[in-house]
């Protein structure tokens, strides 16, 4: 009798938590979604980019949503988004994405790359790369935008 009990108080538990993880997860998802509808908005009223290749989001001292796309002419361009501003510039004019996972991989060899993308603080475009080391750290690069030059590093140590 008292297996059957606790058998029924630990599939209880089960199912609560399975409830709990499943509507974080859908609401992870569903703010995601509304996101990326927003932000094809704005690129459909307010640039002249007419296929989006990516979008993502860059937070620094302002949060944008950066699309990363091809002008009307077949340029590849992107775009920083807020909802009062937007920031524009030419992508055949940078550093490939991949030189930079390149450079990363070689200045860090036993790490893996969590993120990249096109930053902006003021008036400085940079590919900002989030790596976590071997040791757990998670190191943030700015790299600028058209001459690949380091601008910037900060590591923050686990907790």
């Amino acid at each position: 009798m008292l297996v059957r009990i606790i058998v029924g108080v630990i599939a209880a538990l089960l199912l609560t938590i399975a409830g709990f993880a499943y509507h974080l997860t859908a609401s992870v998802a569903g703010e995601r979604t509304q996101f990326d509808a927003t932000v094809r908005e704005w690129v459909q009223t307010r640039t002249t980019i007419a296929e989006i290749e990516s979008i993502d989001e860059y937070r620094g001292t302002e949060s944008y949503a950066v699309v990363i796309g091809k002008n009307k002419a077949g340029t590849p361009v992107v775009a920083w988004m807020t909802a009062d501003k937007v920031s524009f510039d030419r992508m055949d004019l940078a550093v490939p994405r991949k030189n930079v996972e390149d450079a990363v991989n070689k200045a860090f060899p036993k790490s893996e790359i969590t993120h990249i993308v096109p930053g902006l603080e003021k008036d400085k475009k940079f590919w900002e790369v989030t790596v976590k080391d071997a040791n757990g750290r998670y190191h943030y690069l700015h790299y600028d935008l058209f001459s690949g030059a380091l601008l910037a590093s900060y590591v923050l140590s686990p907790t």
